[in-house]
């Protein structure tokens, strides 16, 4: 639950987020086509996203690390999954509003490496970009298309 708020001398929205910790080493899913949510929302947010690892984009921005993906949350009372293909990822993204700014089908540079699908180190969610309250809840992730 929060709210995103806009950021006084960026005159623009924030963002708020829920990050898992570096201690435990993820399972590798390099044969994997990309990750599922079962996800719920009891607020029609726009501006979800979700992010892994903590690659940088050649040229990227100050803060932008991880690979991240825009995604919208199913609304109701049932946990609904959502699937984010590997393709939809890109380390280049605006550290501003989290939008991407070169996307994997732009060119492969930008696309989720194998060192980072071996243990993604990190995972992200994200309230960003978009003002309004914010209610996300998720039952589980996982990989898909292994």
């Amino acid at each position: 639950n929060g709210n995103v708020v806009n950021v006084p001398f960026l005159k623009a929205p924030g963002f708020i987020k829920a990050s898992t910790s570096e201690d435990i080493p993820y399972p590798d899913a390099s044969s994997c086509s990309g990750i599922y949510l079962m996800a719920r929302s009891s607020t029609n947010y726009t501006g979800y996203r979700f992010s892994f690892g903590d690659a940088k984009a050649p040229g990227g921005g100050f803060f932008s690390f991880g690979f991240k993906t825009h995604f919208d949350s199913p609304m109701g009372t049932e946990f609904k999954r959502v699937e984010l293909p590997f393709t939809t990822f890109s380390d280049d993204w605006d550290d501003s509003t989290g939008k991407l700014t070169k996307t994997c089908q732009d060119n492969k540079v930008y696309c989720p490496d194998m060192k980072t699908l071996k243990n993604m180190k990190t995972l992200s969610f994200w309230g960003e970009g978009v003002g309004g309250e914010v209610h996300l809840e998720i039952e589980e992730v996982g990989v898909m298309g292994c």
